[in-house]
């Protein structure tokens, strides 16, 4: 085989393997920066890698009082306000949590926490959150993701 050949083979072999491997697109920057869940609600063209129209369903095991929830969209958590009870911490922590994960996917933030991986791996610690019912468990993380949105936004 030519040399030509045998490097074209490799790259076709290289670039196919690639594509089997390919985790999602992440934002890599990590850093100490965060915006707000009011900043995401009026700014709905920044959004990378969600929609308005993302579900929380589609990103969050919701248990059974959540399940009501299901087809709430992202821009209607970032609208949430609080209440008494477990369903109260759930709407405080999903307006924090969608905020952090607008922040995590965004290419310009260096938002401290990821999504899906270390550090912080925010989609399994809001998870088992959830699953614990809880109200203190879930707006101790409220509170966690909250001040990290809080951290200062770089973004028009």
């Amino acid at each position: 085989m030519g040399l030509k050949k045998l490097f074209a083979a490799a790259a076709v072999a290289a670039m196919f393997a690639g594509m089997l491997i390919a985790a999602p697109a992440q934002a890599v920057e990590i850093g100490n920066e965060g915006c707000t869940p009011g900043y995401w609600k009026n700014h709905t063209d920044n959004w990378e890698e969600y929609t308005t129209a993302s579900k929380l369903s589609n990103n969050f095991e919701l248990g059974a009082f959540e399940a009501k929830y299901g087809d709430t969209t992202f821009l209607e958590a970032l609208k949430f306000k609080g209440g008494p009870g477990a369903e109260g911490a759930f709407r405080n922590l999903m307006r924090a949590t969608v905020a952090a994960f607008l922040n995590a996917a965004h290419e310009g933030l260096g938002y401290p926490l990821r999504r899906f991986n270390d550090p912080g791996n925010m989609q399994d610690t809001v998870n088992a959150a959830l699953a614990s019912g809880k109200r203190g468990t879930m707006l101790d993380l409220a509170a966690e993701y909250d001040a990290n949105n809080n951290l200062g936004c770089p973004l028009n």
